[in-house]
């Protein structure tokens, strides 16, 4: 019996090729066609936005587009607002939706900061946030939240939207460039504590600080605090409520970190059940973005950490326990004034 003799068969299989869409492509696509025409329009912001500089992309629909408010309008234009809406880095949506939320550097500098500016996401959902598809974007399940300027937050409306750069996240209104400190605290209405700044004559002096965190006590912290008459220790307390050289977005403060305030002293942050304290006072408001780096909203006031107990002859400072009674004393005299 001959043996058969069987040819060869060959399956020929050829690459898919999926050709990535330009960034102005993606943005007409997505909804954000006014958001591209922006870009374009300025000729350094069109080669920032399609260099590697920048691998995310925060656009703003065209329906939160403001044609009509001059004042609005001028900003949306801005250089500066431009290149804050961008990060240096890869920022996809499962590390922004994460708890308690994660740091994206922006490629806008600023000279009181060490590093660019940076915006913050704080997430509501859990430390495995769910997510889902809706077409060639991401929907989180959970709300996430961006900070950024004078206190003021965007939603993430839709993310993960892929461009041959990077990706792409739609938020429903443009980032707040960052500002001064001394209008941060304004803006967001802490009147007592910039009573405080004032009466101490530290308001220029924090504004000034290169690369600080600020922790500011909420204007009931600051009604509900002690009294005292002496400006050299009420300038001692504030000043350890700053951490100088330390630009403490709230993913950065980790349970356990200690830190050295202006005034010398210790801050150490815990982390119980989701929520964080510095000092075991809690943080109520957090990431307001400065221009010389961040502010922490808090419900009491910072006092120096005394020295652990070595014996039954120690005891809490004179001075230690004095700068506990600053405050009221100020807000006293404060409202005695008017």
């Amino acid at each position: 019996m001959k043996p058969s003799i069987v040819a060869p068969f060959y399956i020929l299989t050829f690459p898919v090729v999926i050709q990535a869409v330009t960034l102005i492509e993606a943005l007409n696509q997505n909804g954000a066609s006014n958001f591209a025409k922006q870009i374009q329009a300025n000729p350094d912001i069109l080669a920032l936005y399609t260099s590697p500089s920048v691998q995310t992309v925060y656009a703003v629909p065209d329906t939160s587009f403001v044609f009509t408010n001059t004042t609005l309008r001028a900003r949306q234009d801005d250089p500066q607002q431009l290149q804050l809406q961008t990060s240096t880095e890869l920022n996809k949506l499962q590390t922004l939706s994460k708890v308690p939320g994660g740091v994206s550097n922006s490629n806008l500098k600023s000279p009181k900061l060490k590093k660019p500016q940076a915006v913050v996401s704080e997430s509501g959902g859990n430390e495995s946030p769910q997510r889902r598809q809706s077409g060639n974007s991401t929907i989180p399940s959970a709300p996430v939240r961006i900070a950024s300027g004078l206190g003021k937050k965007v939603n993430l409306v839709r993310g993960d939207v892929a461009y041959d750069g990077g990706v792409i996240h739609i938020i429903d209104q443009f980032f707040t460039v960052p500002d001064s400190l001394s209008n941060t605290i304004s803006s967001t209405g802490l009147s007592g504590f910039q009573s405080l700044l004032t009466q101490a004559n530290l308001s220029d002096t924090f504004t000034n600080q290169n690369s600080i965190t600020i922790f500011t006590p909420s204007n009931e912290a600051v009604a509900a605090a002690a009294n005292t008459n002496s400006t050299s220790e009420l300038q001692t307390l504030l000043k350890n409520h700053v951490i100088p050289e330390f630009t403490g977005y709230l993913p950065l403060l980790t349970d356990g970190a200690t830190f050295t305030t202006l005034a010398g002293f210790t801050l150490t942050i815990s982390v119980k059940n989701g929520a964080y304290f510095v000092n075991n006072v809690k943080i109520i408001g957090a990431n307001s973005i400065t221009d010389n780096g961040v502010a922490h909203v808090i419900d009491g006031i910072l006092t120096p950490t005394p020295e652990p107990f070595t014996g039954a002859g120690w005891q809490l400072r004179p001075s230690y326990a004095a700068m506990a009674a600053v405050i009221a004393a100020v807000v006293g005299q404060l409202a005695v004034s008017l």
